[in-house]
């Protein structure tokens, strides 16, 4: 019999990719939905739907039963307040915890983030041991949810994922850096220093979510997921620019400058009643000094490594794009 993971975001753009890796490797896959009538990229997909959302304890209960594996994808990444962050990267983490022990589920992978650990000091990579000491809100709140899934698991076994900055078809946050660069030949650079990032391919992150499910061994345990080469996003925007046949300039934008721009940002945000997509949280991630994280205690334990380099990723995600209209 083929055992059956339930998959929590299944609709967004990691879960997805996700429910794509799970079905190939042959398990049954139940994902939570919030409308099954709006599947998106899961829309034909042969998968059950499961509909609640991860405030309703009751949906929650009715899709962990009978799961031999939960793999926790969803989660807030913008909100207008820190309360908004707490109920769903925190709180729902622990309900999930909780009622996934008490229909015995074996194992549940949550997929959290390198904002958890905070920033990397220069020439110096985030390990999995060192303190964490996230600079945003939401950071703080992926933190959060680690320690609930840590503290609620309960003889459950347990894994924590943290990627890197997430890049890949079907993600919009980085749709605005693609854009400036194709139609204007600008990126924004922040300050005047130059800032390193770790980053994963979607396809190695949903390949890793499955890893980290079938994995014999290495679990109650936390791991960065990233490509071992970094990248500043002048050398990204040159490459976005190559593809699109562009030449590409650099928009300085002064520090103080950019957290102005943040705090009106949230003034709107709220004035709206929707969150910013770049408020003064993440600016706050953004200036801080870099987000290099080391991938060896992974491949120490599973001889997992993250193929798709920076090129080929960049590249995969600008004709999606493109493809979509979204350039």
């Amino acid at each position: 019999m083929k055992k059956r993971v339930l998959i929590t975001g299944g609709t967004g753009f990691v879960g997805s990719h996700t429910v794509e890796e799970y079905l190939k490797a042959g398990w049954n896959v139940r994902a939570l939905v919030r409308n099954p009538a709006r599947l998106g990229w899961l829309a034909g997909l042969e998968i059950e739907v499961s509909p609640g959302t991860l405030t309703d304890t009751a949906s929650l209960a009715k899709a962990v039963k009978g799961c031999d594996l939960i793999v926790h994808c969803a989660g807030l990444t913008k909100a207008l307040t820190a309360r908004e962050y707490d109920r769903i990267n925190a709180e729902a983490t622990r309900d999930l915890t909780r009622l996934a022990v008490q229909n015995g589920v074996r194992r549940l992978v949550l997929c959290s983030s390198q904002a958890a650990a905070g920033p990397s000091f220069p020439g110096k990579p985030s390990r999995e041991e060192d303190d964490p000491r996230p600079v945003s809100i939401y950071g703080r709140s992926k933190l959060a949810g680690e320690r609930e899934l840590q503290q609620s698991a309960s003889g459950m076994e347990w894994i924590v994922l943290r990627p890197p900055a997430i890049i890949g078809p079907r993600d919009e946050q980085f749709v605005p850096l693609f854009r400036g660069v194709v139609r204007n030949g600008l990126y924004p650079r922040f300050g005047t220093a130059k800032r390193m990032y770790s980053f994963a391919s979607v396809h190695d992150v949903a390949r890793a979510l499955l890893v980290a499910g079938e994995a014999e061994n290495g679990t109650n345990a936390v791991y960065f997921v990233a490509n071992d080469a970094a990248l500043d996003w002048a050398e990204a925007a040159a490459m976005i620019a190559r593809f699109a046949g562009r030449t590409v300039r650099p928009l300085p934008l002064p520090e103080a400058l950019v957290r102005v721009i943040g705090s009106l940002a949230d003034v709107y945000a709220a004035l709206r009643r929707k969150p910013a997509l770049l408020g003064s949280d993440k600016f706050r991630e953004i200036l801080a000094p870099g987000w290099i994280c080391s991938a060896e205690k992974i491949r120490a334990a599973w001889g997992f490594e993250c193929t798709w380099s920076c090129e080929q990723t960049l590249r995969e995600t600008y004709e999606s794009y493109r493809k979509s209209g979204w350039l």
